[in-house]
């Protein structure tokens, strides 16, 4: 087997040689750039496609995706005297995210954006690539200010550096563009709900003599987005609307409006624990600039992690106290709730719990004995949603059996005070629908009765 060590040392060489390629390989086109492409997936890979919900990735986790978008009829076009010009344009683009979990409720992203593939038959004056290669790259970083495991409030601050050449939407020599936006989500059972609203400060160098385009200025940025969590298929059906609109317009001699509104329907489906696959289409709903006749993307994000440290077989433990009315000492509460979110089995079994785990566990026993002792213990297991429903309710059963055993045999405490139940997927604390989510359900919780 590969150690962790080595794991992460592989990931970062993989990210690092692809990134230096894709840099290296600059697009140039005669008037079109960064606003000929409306379609960016989140860095982090959580929840929606394009739209921000406010959940960060946890530390040390580390989120890679790929997408590719095909687009039709989204080249800027040109005002015209003949109205009998005929035009239609295909430009196929990909995108290398990055994302990386920093610290609780901060990460961090890189998006690298590159043109792969332009078909154009046209008779219009209009914009399109001189070559293939890289548009632009862009550094994010998103900080969750509130929130719990059903939604929040954060702010994402983005920084895109344009890479092409002779741009008159960007102007010679522009500098930097940002962006700051206010991203807040919720979820209510099955349904998530997101909304992010931002300005776009924008660099632009000095327009190009002799064309008849004044480069764009600041923006306003707003976004929606609504998911439906299918549990029994893995699956979220995703639903977006992204636009913008321009602070004050320019001179731009285009036939489409400075404004853009896109609207997506797509399925996110989970392969794996840490795989899922995007695939979906998207339209213009206006006759705004970048905003294709049609569009249809695919995608994949795969999480890792932890990577910065060796935590692979160690628990988390959340401790919780639970007040069932007065008690007659009127000291303690009527029972408390220890959950551990990591308990480590071995490969496919759940008869076996891992070393790691073992320490919790032993931890769990000599708080059980503190004075003035317990009453009963209540072991309760629960999964996520991957899988059948039968397949994880004997699972739960299966693994809380095996911890009761661990302490009655191993742990000696009276078999008489302790019992086991398996829940299944049935109680989920967090979103089933993404990577941390469905860690946070795969738990453990021991009901302490004093």
């Amino acid at each position: 087997m590969v150690s962790s060590k080595k794991k992460t040392i592989n990931v970062f060489l993989f990210s690092y040689i692809t990134i230096n390629y894709i840099f290296t390989q600059q697009t140039l086109g005669n008037v079109i750039g960064v606003d000929a492409q409306n379609f960016n997936a989140t860095t982090n890979g959580l929840d929606f496609v394009t739209v921000q919900s406010s959940e960060t990735l946890e530390p040390c986790i580390l989120n890679l995706g790929l997408f590719v978008n095909h687009a039709k009829n989204s080249l800027p076009l040109f005002r015209s005297k003949n109205q009998n010009l005929k035009h239609e344009d295909y430009i196929t683009g990909g995108d290398l995210n990055i994302g990386y979990g920093i610290m609780p409720n901060w990460d961090l992203g890189i998006s690298a954006p590159q043109v792969l593939a332009q078909k154009v038959e046209s008779d219009h004056y209009r914009g399109e690539y001189d070559s293939k290669g890289l548009t632009e790259f862009r550094l994010n970083s998103k900080v969750r200010f509130f929130g719990n495991r059903r939604g929040g409030g954060a702010l994402i601050g983005t920084a895109n550096f344009n890479q092409i050449q002779n741009n008159p939407f960007t102007g010679i020599n522009p500098g930097p563009t940002a962006s700051l936006e206010m991203a807040l989500d919720t979820t209510i059972k099955r349904i998530s709900m997101g909304i992010n609203l931002g300005y776009k400060w924008r660099n632009p160098g000095k327009p190009i003599p002799n064309f008849p385009v004044i480069p764009f200025k600041n923006q306003y940025i707003y976004s929606a987005a609504a998911s439906y969590h299918l549990h029994s298929f893995d699956t979220k059906i995703i639903t977006e609307i992204y636009g913008s609109t321009p602070t004050k317009k320019v001179e731009s001699g285009l036939t489409d409006s400075q404004s853009s509104l896109e609207g997506l329907l797509g399925i996110k489906h989970d392969l794996t624990h840490n795989v899922a696959l995007h695939v979906g289409g998207a339209k213009r709903l206006t006759n705004g600039v970048a905003s294709p006749d049609l569009r249809v993307y695919g995608g994949v994000n795969i999480a890792l992690g932890p990577l910065c440290k060796d935590e692979s077989d160690r628990a988390k433990v959340h401790k919780d106290s639970n007040k069932k009315g007065p008690l007659k000492n009127g000291s303690l509460p009527e029972f408390e709730t220890i959950t551990i979110y990591n308990v480590m089995f071995a490969f496919d079994s759940s008869l076996e719990v891992l070393p790691g785990s073992r320490e919790e566990l032993k931890k769990i026993a000599r708080y059980l004995n503190q004075p003035p002792g317990f009453k009963s213990l209540s072991i309760e297991g629960h999964t996520d949603s991957m899988g059948s429903e039968e397949y994880n309710q004997t699972l739960s059963e299966n693994r809380a059996a095996t911890i009761r055993k661990y302490f009655v045999e191993v742990l000696k405490v009276d078999p008489s005070k302790v019992t086991s139940h398996g829940y299944g997927e049935s109680i989920p604390i967090a979103d089933n629908g993404n990577y941390q989510g469905r860690q946070l359900n795969r738990r453990v919780e021991f009901k302490i009765y004093r």
